[in-house]
């Protein structure tokens, strides 16, 4: 514990320099004491303590000033990986200079080629003779040579007046149907038209139940029976209608069935015959099973009583009665040559007005013509629209060979700006105007 510490150790520290400093002095001022006053000695005792709290001090000095040491150390070490990291990525730094500085020249050498080159093309342009002199300038009017307003107007003009009348030329060429009674009067002078029923609206009412029905379908029927009064004959008994038509769906089931009702609401007897044993259609009007005993069971068996096969299927219309077709038969055709019909026809007469008969398309079947005969007026049923032109002269030649008697037209689904009447406001408000008022 006395012996003397070496003063000058390295330490780059103050604090530990005077600490070894002030030991070594009290280490002196103990062997000085000591060899004098003893070991027992206060003032020996009390230097003693103080070295060993010096000493003790020195050695926390010197520990405190390692751990900072270290920690400096570890500072150090942390910096010197940074610099080793930024100094490792120099060569790609470098690497990429380099690349730079390559393009750099690249592009340099090529602007400097190219500015080179631009300006010997001057000298050249500056030093050449040009091959094209401008002798004398042109002297320009205002408004162009080619194209002449004059000439597109006139074109236009041309264009806007005949490309309306070819399209419209183009469609009545190409359009081949009988659109109303103007087209009838040119197609057959000869045969009239006794009506034409305008085109009713889906969903409206195409039945005549109602004897006090005033609607345009209503009124068109009135004519149609006015007009059949002067077609018949006037000799008694009762009268025999035939409704035909050319091919199939030209409305004549239609025409039959409100013809026979517009003339049982003049009170007239009149009896309607579904004869279109082939395609009846008669049934769909009035909602009655197709198999209802008819027409066909008393051609089979005339035995039988045709009066009571007859039905009243409009309750409005107690003077009309309907006789179906019955279920379709094998032979249409010889049932109604086999004389039966004939008889059938006869024996109405004599309890009836008007028979009206609905027979099969004459251009179709033969059905109609083997009956033919036994009308007094035949109604050849033409639609709107629908029926081709040149179909007409085959109803034509059938009526100039008297194999359709007394033949008549009548057009089916006329739209109201085509109709030869109606047109006019005469029709279903005729006389009705102030009746609310």
């Amino acid at each position: 514990m006395t012996a003397l510490l070496p003063a000058n150790v390295g330490v780059e520290n103050n604090t530990i320099n005077s600490l070894l400093k002030e030991f070594n002095t009290l280490v002196l001022q103990y062997q000085k004491l000591i060899s004098s006053a003893g070991v027992n000695n206060p003032t020996v005792t009390l230097l003693e303590a103080n070295l060993s709290d010096l000493k003790a001090n020195i050695n926390n000095s010197i520990s405190a000033y390692v751990n900072q040491l270290s920690v400096t150390k570890d500072q150090l070490s942390r910096r010197n990986q940074t610099f080793q990291s930024k100094v490792s990525r120099i060569p790609e730094k470098e690497q990429q200079l380099r690349a730079i500085e390559r393009q750099q020249s690249i592009k340099e050498r090529l602007f400097i080629f190219l500015l080179q080159k631009k300006e010997e093309a001057s000298v050249n342009l500056a030093i050449t003779e040009p091959t094209l002199k401008v002798v004398e300038y042109s002297i320009s009017d205002g408004t162009p040579i080619s194209p002449k307003p004059q000439i597109i107007y006139l074109g236009a003009l041309l264009i806007g007046l005949l490309l309306p009348f070819g399209i419209i030329y183009v469609i009545f060429l190409f359009d081949t149907k009988v659109h109303n009674k103007l087209d009838m009067d040119l197609l057959s002078s000869e045969i009239p038209v006794i009506a034409e029923i305008p085109q009713i609206k889906t969903g409206t009412n195409t039945v005549f139940t109602n004897p006090n029905d005033r609607s345009a379908l209503a009124e068109s029927f009135r004519i149609l029976t006015t007009n059949m009064n002067f077609v018949l004959p006037s000799d008694g008994g009762g009268k025999v209608i035939f409704c035909t038509s050319t091919i199939k769906g030209e409305g004549k089931t239609f025409i039959s069935l409100n013809l026979s009702l517009a003339m049982a609401s003049l009170n007239k007897k009149v009896l309607l015959i579904g004869a279109d044993l082939r395609n009846p259609q008669l049934h769909t009007y009035a909602n009655i099973n197709k198999n209802q005993m008819g027409l066909s069971n008393y051609l089979i068996d005339p035995t039988l009583d045709w009066k009571s096969s007859t039905m009243n299927v409009f309750d409005k219309q107690p003077n009309h009665e309907v006789l179906f077709s019955e279920a379709i038969p094998p032979n249409p055709a010889h049932l109604l040559a086999n004389g039966n019909f004939e008889t059938l026809i006869k024996e109405a007469k004599f309890v009836y007005d008007y028979i009206i008969v609905d027979l099969a398309p004459t251009i179709l079947v033969t059905d109609t013509l083997l009956v033919a005969h036994l009308a007094d007026a035949t109604i050849c049923a033409i639609r709107a629209n629908h029926t081709d032109k040149k179909l007409i002269p085959f109803s034509i030649d059938l009526s100039k060979t008297n194999r359709l008697k007394n033949m008549s037209y009548v057009i089916n689904g006329v739209k109201e700006n085509r109709s030869y009447g109606y047109n006019y406001n005469y029709g279903y408000n005729y006389g009705y105007g102030d009746i609310d008022s």
